[in-house]
């Protein structure tokens, strides 16, 4: 008879050896997926794209591409950076699309793109709004990018250059670096500089506008990309000089310096305010729109007292100018012991200048708004003009109103004086150049004369 229990014993070994098995093999994990090898950016091509590059450019190589779909319905364009085997830094980018027959070709082409160095590079990036180059460059220590943006030109007509940006980021182990970048619209002329200064610590985002002359249309085949192809567009500005002119004492532009450390001075003014001396009236703006001749947004004025000692002292400073005029042109006088603020603002339909005038009234209190002159022009195409002059003084209250006009070839005139109600003295200090601000207070009253005529033949 079989022995049982060696048989028990058996069956157990056997069971604990398959339940070792079990476990190890769960234990045991699964063989690796093979990995597909990433595929060159010549490979992510459609066979007709590669073939017709193959055939236009035999000894070159794809080495970036760009897929987008641009405005053409259906078209799935395509555009390449192309360079040779032996790494000779040259590079041509092309432009692929459909053909009428289903395969592909190349479109357009330029011309050697050669970035310079080793480090440098040149890639390609098709986008809703056209095609955008970019190629960056050894500048001594710094690498400079340049962006080229290409539009597409309408029917058979070639792609041409709309657009350029050059940047230099600042460096980051060196504090004195400065971050610099020129954005330029190739279709306006619209070219604006920003520059990010470390300013002891505080960073500082500083913006220049200007504009630059406008070049004939530069095709997409044509253009050089060289560094110095839009030099004009692109080259670095000169500092913005905190006085322009040049004509400020050292001492007043130290004060104003001190006071305004990120703004320029537009205008100045010098003259008898209230003593003998030589007081200074001075039109400040933002650095970032002093390339904007006569913007008025945010400008302040701010008056500088001559001193016995020959120094001079910052005494009144405005509030910052009110931006229903942000393209008015500034302009300040002292004459005859009154400070003149002129804004003028001048369009396709004719202009507005209002000459705000302040002095001293008493000779120990702060500049005051003492008179108010505004001058409308109005021009319409039919040859009708109208000119009214509007003076007001606020001292007396007297107010006087002149209308000259010409319609149909008859000139007229209109004569009104009034008075006003008296009104609270309204101080330099803080005051924003806002003339809303005088329209509740300032109301003439009913007219004491009138003179009304016709001149010229009427």
């Amino acid at each position: 008879m079989p022995d049982f229990p060696s048989l028990s014993a058996t069956v157990r070994g056997f069971a604990a050896l398959a339940l070792t098995a079990i476990l190890a093999g769960c234990a045991t994990p699964p063989p690796p997926t093979p990995v597909a090898a990433k595929r060159t950016p010549e490979q992510r091509l459609p066979d007709g794209a590669r073939q017709a590059l193959a055939q236009r450019f035999p000894g070159l190589r794809v080495v970036s591409d760009s897929n987008s779909l641009l405005p053409a319905p259906g078209a799935d364009d395509v555009a390449v950076v192309l360079a040779r085997g032996d790494g000779s830094g040259a590079f041509t980018i092309a432009l692929l699309g459909p053909d009428a027959r289903g395969g592909w070709r190349v479109a357009e082409s330029s011309r050697p793109v050669v970035p310079g160095c080793a480090q440098c590079s040149v890639s390609a990036e098709l986008a809703p709004h056209g095609l955008y180059v970019r190629v960056i460059r050894a500048e001594g220590a710094d690498f400079e990018n340049f962006t080229y943006q290409f539009a597409p030109g309408g029917g058979s007509d070639p792609w041409r250059l709309v657009g350029v940006t050059s940047y230099v980021p600042a460096r980051p182990d060196d504090p004195a670096s400065r971050g610099f970048a020129a954005s330029v619209d190739l279709l306006t002329g619209q070219r604006t500089d920003i520059l990010d200064d470390a300013g002891n610590g505080a960073p500082v985002h500083r913006e220049r506008q200007s504009t630059v002359p406008l070049r004939p249309p530069i095709a997409f085949g044509d253009f050089s990309f060289t560094a110095d192809a839009l030099d004009a567009e692109t080259r670095r500005l000169p500092p913005i000089v905190f006085d322009p002119a040049g004509t400020l004492p050292a001492a007043a532009v130290d004060a104003l310096r001190e006071r305004f450390p990120q703004m320029t001075v537009q205008s100045q003014s010098s003259g008898a305010l209230r003593g003998e001396g030589r007081d200074i009236a001075a039109v400040l703006v933002p650095a970032d729109r002093s390339g904007r001749t006569g913007a008025a947004a945010d400008a302040v004025v701010a008056v500088l007292l001559a001193q016995p000692d020959g120094s001079v002292r910052l005494a009144d400073v405005s509030g910052v100018m009110a931006h229903d005029c942000p393209t008015c042109d500034v302009q300040v006088q002292i004459a005859r012991r009154t400070l003149s603020v002129q804004t003028t603002s001048v369009n396709a339909t004719g202009s507005v200048s209002v000459d705000w005038q302040f002095a001293f009234r008493p000779k120990d209190a702060p500049l005051r708004l003492v008179g108010l002159r505004t001058e409308t022009t109005l021009r319409a195409v039919d040859n009708t003009s109208r000119r009214t002059v509007a003076s007001t003084n606020l001292v007396n209250g007297e107010r006087i109103e002149v209308e000259d006009a010409v319609v149909n070839g008859r000139r007229s005139r209109r004569e009104q004086r009034s008075r006003l109600s008296p009104r609270t003295a309204i101080v330099l200090s803080d005051f924003a150049f806002d003339a809303s601000a005088l329209a509740d207070d300032v109301r003439p009253e009913p007219a004491v004369s009138t003179v009304a005529g016709s001149l010229g033949g009427s």
